[in-house]
């Protein structure tokens, strides 16, 4: 029978699991590279590569590929970069271009502007515009008053035969200011408003450092605002042209005939017992019998009829509180409402009433009072 050693074959298997796992854990030094030909017969080639070759091997050629990359991308990002810097180029030309235009624009606009700022202030100064007062009206305030007859009332151009109210023309209702002068300006609620707005009103400056589309826009808003707003003067101007025009029209500047002045405005001794004073509310003016009278200005007949001592006697109401009056007239040729032209043949020249002669009595009143014609007729 065989003996077996047991403990000899334990340490002995135990040396070769030892081997074993430390063969396991030592890293190879190398690699075998083995070519193996296709043809029979062909003896087969081996080659011992060294670990620190190949290391250096895949080290130099990730190197590589990371270099290749780098400038890759690097060369595709320049192409980039120089499309985008060419666009942005064309982008700034174009905008360079449109300010340029915008420059050009905002110029004209500013130029057209201040034209207009100066044409608006040259009508105003020659229209008289430069100053005025708020009208206030007074017409109930005349109505209710007990002191003035139906007469009196028409004399101020604010009343008509009996109950039926005679239609004037518009701005006809002027009120009685009693510490207006007679030469001041054209009333204007706006004038002064106007003329305050145009004295702050300063015109952006159009400098070189603007060089952004934003200030441009910024610029052309200022300007458009500017514009409108000048666009509403000019439309507060017309009005008020219109205003004015119709006030020169109102104005009794027209002798009424052409004779010789044989009685002035004021205080004169009575024509006919010769004795004492009297107050005479116009002038007299003598020519031959039936010369022509005429409308010293466009104006509404608020009267035309017999009115006692003044004989066959016209009042034409001109607006803006101015009244004329023609008595002793041999024949009327208007009517009550009838509308008139400066310089329209409204009567004929005679002697009714109380007079001493074929004459004219032509007087004027403005705003309730009457008043010196020869101030307002042009000689």
């Amino acid at each position: 029978m065989l003996k077996f050693n047991t403990a000899a074959l334990l340490e002995k298997v135990g040396r070769l699991k030892r081997k074993k796992t430390k063969d396991k854990r030592k890293k190879p030094s190398s690699l075998t590279m083995m070519i193996i030909p296709n043809t029979h017969g062909t003896a087969v080639k081996s080659y011992n590569v060294p670990m620190w070759l190949v290391k250096c091997c895949v080290t130099i050629s990730a190197t590589c590929v990371l270099i290749v990359g780098y400038f890759v991308t690097g060369y595709f990002y320049l192409n980039y970069v120089a499309r985008e810097n060419e666009e942005l180029k064309q982008i700034n030309m174009a905008q360079a271009k449109e300010i340029k235009e915008l420059k050009g624009i905002t110029g004209d606009m500013a130029q057209k502007l201040q034209a207009l700022i100066k044409l608006d202030s040259e009508i105003r100064a020659k229209v008289g515009l430069t100053k005025g007062v708020k009208e206030e009206k007074a017409v109930r305030v005349l109505e209710s008053s007990r002191s003035f007859d139906r007469y009196q009332f028409m004399t101020m151009g604010l009343g008509g035969p009996g109950t039926n109210q005679i239609q004037l023309p518009q701005n006809a209702m002027v009120p009685y200011i009693a510490e207006e002068p007679a030469d001041s300006g054209l009333v204007s609620a706006n004038d002064q408003q106007v003329s305050e707005q145009q004295e702050v009103m300063e015109l952006p400056a159009l400098e070189g450092e603007m060089d952004t589309l934003e200030e441009l826009k910024e610029q052309l808003a200022q300007m458009d605002a500017l514009l409108t707003q000048q666009a509403e003067n000019i439309g507060k101007l017309k009005t008020d042209v219109e205003k004015r025009l119709a006030e020169e029209n109102a104005r009794p500047t027209a002798w009424p005939m052409i004779g010789r002045l044989t009685s002035p405005f004021g205080w004169r001794k009575n024509p006919y017992s010769h004795r004492g004073s009297e107050f005479h509310p116009g002038i007299d003016l003598a020519g031959p019998y039936g010369t022509p009278i005429r409308a010293a200005a466009d104006g509404v007949v608020t009267f035309a009829g017999w009115k006692a001592a003044w004989g066959k006697n016209i009042l034409i109401s001109h607006g803006y509180g101015y009244v004329t009056q023609y008595a002793h007239n041999s024949s009327l040729l208007v009517k009550e409402g009838d509308k008139v032209k400066k310089g329209q043949i409204i009567a004929r020249l005679g002697s009714t009433g109380r007079s001493t002669g074929p004459h004219l009595h032509f007087g004027v009143a403005k705003n309730g009072k009457w008043i010196n014609p020869l101030n307002e007729l042009k000689h």
